[in-house]
């Protein structure tokens, strides 16, 4: 199973988390694994609604729509934009 190692965490928030482990019943690195599980499932969720399938249909449909088209270097139009 891969490691993950967190740098510079602010002792604040790492104290946060040891707290949430407390009330949870849970070590500091099995609440770290919940929440990260917990995120996971709802950004899948969010991008999703849910329906993973639903979603590569719309991938497949995005792919096809764009097959084989140029397009035309927006950067001129960005900057143009920008200077307004």
């Amino acid at each position: 199973m891969a490691q993950i190692l967190v740098e510079n965490l602010d002792p604040i928030i790492l104290k946060k988390l040891e707290t949430l482990a407390k009330q949870h019943g849970r070590s500091l690195q099995e609440e770290l694994k919940q929440i990260l599980q917990q995120a996971t499932v709802t950004a899948t969720h969010y991008h999703t609604g849910g329906n993973i399938e639903k979603a590569r249909e719309a991938v497949t449909r995005a792919q096809m729509r764009y097959a084989g088209k140029t397009f035309s270097d927006s950067t001129e139009l960005i900057r143009e934009d920008r200077e307004r």
